[in-house]
């Protein structure tokens, strides 16, 4: 999903309440859908025992040969021996080391935040959501190291693990896109700030909850409440202890010195919060509020409290973070916590897993890429990067059909009268540097940057820049090498099966995979796009979309001219086989 621009209107009281609740409970209710989906396929996950012996067999028969030529001109990779992965793959150096990348740690004994290592950054509508969800699933824990999450901890073998939010019921879900490093407008309660306090959260075993699981919250969104489990009240209590105050941020812990460390800690803006004292906006008179509330307390900037008879306003967070009588009956208090991010804390080697960040904005905003560099300043080649591209064309067209035929947020039902404003629009932006790949290429750094922020927003219903992938693969090479890219066609992904691609991730990823969980994986029809359930609405058979796709046809050659320069800088900066033609305009 993309992140949606809304236009703002100045309301006051319940107005403007029930107007930022209305424009947000759609995009949540379906993410929260997806996020059950998830959750249930892993806590359904059968066990190997329940499969079909023959399976073994039948993956090493279903595996596609290996290619007949290999033009990188050295020997197929052992771990790529008879997949059949386009050559351009055949090149990704193994991942060796650990994926670690602790947030200014205080000592290599103290517990610090595992940050994000591994980035899906980009391409919207290029299969990125089917992707992120392939590798949630196929290489968490469950699957890695079995359904016993205490051993999670000790497991030698990496898997992957997703950054949580919790409702107001302290159950935990994975995100799929944060928006923590771009995206967000500055003043949006979780924009990036480079504490980094509302990325990574309060310690899930600080002070009292020092004896629990490193991965409780995980061990919770992954296999759900269990015999023995802890019970709701249980849950909200430890949410209650993480987040019921604040915490300086790690530079201070570290060492560091500064105005940050030596002013108060920073408090949550939000929940009950933001109606109290100078946090109080005009929003919290329709919610009961019509003065500023007394301050209470000061709540962790990643969580937010709600309480019984209490105005609150969270945000975007808010369907999920709300008051309800519901909980006091759970818990026996008149307040509760939500914690909008938390990623795991360890001590140096103390968890060998990599932690995910899926936002498909990032790679086309210079400031994002800026700040992912600078939070891995201590181990810049710790980070990862799988960028998938497509037919440009087609990838435009997927994007309008959610848009325009699906969701109803484009109102412009005329997809080349949209293609052909947003051309005209991306050539006035800059007319110097339009078609101009030379003049592109030998930017310095910091005009390079300004023309990506001034030209290439990542934003949603962007159809045209947010298919002109080189100009943004060239910004984020400013900042990482090559290697640390893993760069994948859409139409080479559709045909991969289970194996080949799995291994292909694992090699990059250093994430664990082996024949016997890509033999389950299978099993279970998972990480093949051809078995996909859920189909692009740009393949629909309604009269509007096979309307448009005709036009399309039409026009194909117009569009092709528009986007050759580009296509063949990405091919200079990726790989030759980055291509596209007739057979990938669909």
């Amino acid at each position: 999903m993309l992140l949606a621009t809304a236009a703002v209107v100045h309301l006051e009281g319940a107005a403007l309440a029930a107007a930022e609740r209305d424009a947000l409970a759609a995009v949540l209710e379906h993410e929260r859908a997806e996020h059950a989906r998830s959750d249930q396929l892993l806590a359904d996950a059968p066990p190997l025992s329940s499969l079909v012996p023959s399976i073994f067999a039948e993956a090493e028969a279903e595996a596609e040969p290996p290619p007949a030529d290999n033009s990188s001109g050295r020997p197929t990779p052992e771990w790529a021996s008879g997949l059949g992965l386009p050559v351009y793959l055949l090149d990704t150096a193994p991942t060796v080391g650990d994926g670690e990348l602790r947030h200014l740690p205080a000592s290599p004994s103290e517990r610090a935040p595992l940050l994000p290592t591994l980035y899906l950054p980009g391409f919207p509508k290029a299969a990125t959501t089917w992707l992120s969800n392939c590798v949630q699933y196929a290489f968490s824990p469950v699957n890695i190291c079995g359904r016993r999450a205490e051993k999670w901890a000790a497991c030698t073998r990496r898997y992957a693990l997703a950054p949580l939010f919790t409702d107001a019921r302290a159950q935990p879900s994975a995100w799929k896109e944060l928006f923590f490093f771009g995206g967000r407008p500055p003043a949006h309660p979780f924009a990036y700030r480079p504490d980094l306090l509302e990325l990574h959260g309060p310690d899930p075993t600080g002070g009292p909850l020092r004896n629990l699981s490193l991965l409780w919250p995980w061990e919770r969104q992954l296999l759900g409440p269990r015999r023995g489990s802890a019970s709701g009240a249980e849950l909200m209590g430890r949410l209650r202890a993480m987040c019921a105050q604040s915490v300086p941020p790690q530079s201070c812990l570290s060492g560091g010195g500064g105005d940050a460390c030596r002013a108060a800690p920073r408090c949550s803006v939000l929940g009950t919060a933001a109606c109290e004292g100078a946090n109080w906006r005009g929003v919290c008179r329709g919610l009961g509020a019509a003065r500023p509330q007394p301050q209470l307390g000061c709540t962790h900037p990643a969580c937010a409290r709600v309480a019984e008879a209490s105005a609150a306003e969270s945000g975007q967070f808010s369907l999920n973070c709300v008051w309800s009588p519901r909980l006091k009956a759970v818990s026996g208090r008149s307040d509760a916590y939500c914690a909008h991010s938390l990623l795991p804390w360890a001590a140096r080697g103390e968890l060998n897993a990599s932690v995910m960040d899926f936002t498909p904005n990032y790679i086309c905003d210079a400031d994002a890429m800026a700040r992912i560099h600078d939070s891995a300043a201590e181990r810049p080649e710790a980070v990862k990067f799988i960028v998938v591209v497509r037919d440009p064309v087609a990838r435009a067209f997927s994007e309008w059909s959610m848009f325009a035929l699906g969701w109803g947020w484009d109102h412009e039902p005329d997809f080349l009268k949209k293609m052909h404003a947003q051309m005209r629009a991306f050539e006035r932006c800059n007319a110097t540097l339009f078609h101009r790949i030379d003049l592109v290429k030998a930017l310095p750094d910091d005009e390079l940057f300004a023309y990506i922020t001034q030209c290439f927003r990542g934003k949603a219903m962007e159809y045209i820049t947010n298919s002109i992938y080189p100009v943004c693969v060239l910004g984020a090479l400013r900042f990482f090498p090559k290697e640390q890219f893993l760069f994948l066609r859409f139409e080479d992904m559709k045909k991969m099966h289970a194996p080949g691609l799995l291994r292909l991730l694992a090699n990059f990823t250093g994430l664990h995979t082996d024949d016997e969980i890509i033999a389950r994986l299978q099993g279970e029809r998972q990480c093949e796009m051809l078995n996909a359930r859920k189909k692009p609405l740009s393949f629909g058979k309604d009269k509007r979309t096979v309307s448009a796709r005709a036009n399309l046809s039409a026009a194909m050659g117009e569009f092709e001219a528009f986007f050759q320069p580009y296509d063949e800088l990405l091919s200079e900066l990726v790989d030759p086989n980055f291509k596209w033609g007739a057979d990938t305009h669909r």
